[in-house]
């Protein structure tokens, strides 16, 4: 009999211990869900985009971009948003340049799609994303690339600015650019983005 009941009082703590690492494991991996207002369509534009290629620097004067976000809350944060549409410079020459040469740089594979993933670490007003499935290429004179993959930044919702920080998987994966940008070169994409209407993108 005593053999039976401490059997039990084993199977009981192991299944206890077990239900306890069940729940812990399902916070642990739980999804983090968030409120968008107003939402629906944006524009934002910025005056500082770079691109960062082997040392080598493209700037462009302005670029505009935008898209739709969704509204309300217990939103995913994964494709929580989308860009449809970006331009890089205005047109005119020197609007954007690389190693002193203008350029011009076209999206393609849009939208592309807006993520967010959580609290900024430091800072309480803004969110940290990323933007993925990107596609664009650069062309000057005697050359060409083609940029693919993602890059991360940050929501601030006091000024309303989507910055980009030069993280990500953003890499060349074609180039004809006489050596200065290789295929699998890394590119560091940084802006800083101004939206209209003024969104807010917090944790629920």
């Amino acid at each position: 009999m005593r053999t039976i009941a401490k059997n039990t009082a084993i199977a009981t703590a192991a299944f206890v211990a077990a239900l306890g690492l069940s729940i812990s494991s399902a916070s642990a991996t739980a999804q983090s869900t968030f409120t968008v207002s107003p939402g629906g369509n944006w524009s934002a534009t910025s005056t500082n985009t770079e691109l960062s290629v082997s040392g080598s620097v493209l700037t462009c004067d302005t670029s505009t971009a935008s898209g739709t976000l969704q509204s309300g809350s217990g939103l995913a944060g994964d494709g929580i948003g989308s860009i449809t549409g970006i331009t890089f410079g205005s047109g005119d020459p020197g609007d954007c340049s690389f190693a002193g040469i203008d350029f011009d740089v076209t999206a393609a594979n849009l939208p592309w799609a807006l993520n967010v993933s959580g609290p900024n670490a430091g800072d309480p007003d803004a969110v940290d994303g990323s933007i993925t499935g990107i596609k664009a290429s650069i062309s000057g004179t005697l050359c060409t690339a083609t940029f693919e993959g993602s890059v991360t930044g940050l929501y601030n919702n006091t000024t309303h600015t989507l910055s980009l920080d030069g993280g990500g998987t953003l890499a060349a994966t074609a180039a004809n650019c006489l050596g200065l940008i290789n295929v699998g070169n890394h590119a560091s994409f940084t802006g800083d983005y101004v939206v209209t209407p003024a969104q807010t993108i917090t944790v629920d």
